[in-house]
């Protein structure tokens, strides 16, 4: 198989690992994203494996890194491609949420532009490139730097019932209790997974860890779901245990009305009903100044774990059931 983009593939039944750039543009090319890349000595599909769009959001970073070190390449079936961190400008800064290359948030900017922005052009390239040369692609990530959560999938149905067979069947197979499948109110679109889906390519986004804990339990929820997603798919051999995740109606982010300190009263995984007092803000001499309350029944699917918030700034998501 020749290469996928900037990264080389090796001989059949082999491993290789190295960097690549995005040769030809000066703001991109002073950075190299590093890449892991497994041939198998039978033809199958191609997968792609991506974490660390966001910087901070390491429990998908390490287990990318596992997986690589790990999957042997004589077991494999097809190819498997393996990019740990992708937004580098961001990593060694510890950024929270955005590419400090131009503050925005690279998992908003897909399908991106040829002469937009860094962001805009680093997504173009990436998706172009990269991403469609793929049949299969998992976006791994986990709460921020300053964000819990409970374990979780996102995916989105194409209306082509075949693409979407295969990315219901990786929902399910990676083992997470919830999955999502609409996108989160009031955000803005661009997303990996979902611009990959609607490109041609199988792809879902799995969410575990957070708060910049390398907690064993949320990487290893990462390296066994993307296994079982590996084996779902026919590329690596053996038996899926995984129970298909409850899918939520609604993905409702709550956000704050004022600036001020965050007290949250709910925690990740909480049940709750529409209406209930989930936390409230105070002013910085401590006086209540809002109160805040469920939109909808559910399920509190991660919450911002830093008491200081901006106006409008995020609080916390709930799927609602």
């Amino acid at each position: 198989m020749g290469p996928i983009g900037p990264i080389p593939i090796p001989r059949a039944g082999e491993r290789a690992t190295g960097t690549f750039t995005f040769a030809g543009d000066p703001g991109l090319e002073k950075y190299d994203w590093p890449y892991i890349a497994l041939a198998g000595q039978v033809a199958g599909p191609t997968v792609l494996i991506t974490a660390g769009i966001h910087a901070a959001e390491y429990t998908g970073i390490e287990a990318a890194i596992r997986l690589g070190r790990t999957i042997r390449p004589d077991s494999v079936r097809g190819t498997v491609v393996i990019i740990p961190v992708l937004n580098r400008p961001g990593f060694y800064e510890r950024s929270i949420y955005v590419n400090p290359e131009d503050g925005d948030n690279l998992n908003r900017l897909f399908p991106g532009k040829a002469d937009g922005s860094w962001g805009e052009r680093f997504a173009h390239r990436l998706l172009t490139e990269i991403v469609t040369r793929c049949d299969h692609a998992i976006d791994r990530h986990a709460g921020d730097l300053v964000e819990d959560l409970v374990p979780f999938v996102i995916y989105r149905e194409t209306g082509d019932p075949t693409r979407d067979a295969v990315i219901v069947r990786m929902a399910n197979a990676y083992g997470a209790a919830w999955a999502v499948k609409s996108a989160p109110t009031g955000e803005r679109p661009g997303s990996l997974y979902a611009v990959a889906t609607l490109a041609g390519v199988a792809a879902i986004l799995a969410e575990s860890g957070g708060r910049g804990l390398l907690i064993e339990e949320d990487v290893e929820r990462h390296v066994r779901g993307v296994t079982n997603i590996l084996k779902t798919l026919g590329v690596l051999s053996g038996r899926v245990d995984a129970k298909a995740p409850t899918i939520v109606k609604s993905f409702d982010w709550v956000r704050s009305p004022v600036a001020g300190m965050f007290h949250c009263r709910v925690r990740v995984g909480q049940s709750v009903k529409a209406r209930d007092l989930i936390g409230d803000v105070t002013d910085l001499v401590g006086e209540p100044i809002a109160a805040i309350t469920a939109p909808v029944s559910g399920v509190v699917l991660f919450t911002v774990t830093s008491p200081a918030i901006k106006k409008d700034g995020l609080l916390l998501a709930i799927g609602a059931l």
